[in-house]
């Protein structure tokens, strides 16, 4: 269940980063290790990059795509 921001109990930590790895697909992941190995140029289709990025794993530099370090947690969590 997801909670609006703002929402939840009194007791509930708002800055936590929760970690989902159930939130990408096989296909995805894949895209989420290319960035990490071919980076500044990996070739990952565009809804991947925009998912990645959202989901905190993946940030924009003017040198290209670049792993976060929520992105590596997230590689080494499937390992």
């Amino acid at each position: 269940m997801l909670l609006a921001k703002g929402a939840g109990t009194p007791n509930q930590s708002s800055g936590m980063t929760v970690h989902a790895p159930k939130l990408l697909t096989p296909e995805e992941f894949a895209s989420l290790i290319e960035v990490a190995v071919t980076s500044p140029n990996p070739k990952i289709p565009a809804p991947h990059l925009t998912k990645l990025i959202n989901l905190g794993y993946v940030v924009v530099t003017v040198k290209g795509p670049v792993v976060t370090g929520d992105g590596l947690i997230r590689i080494t969590e499937s390992e």
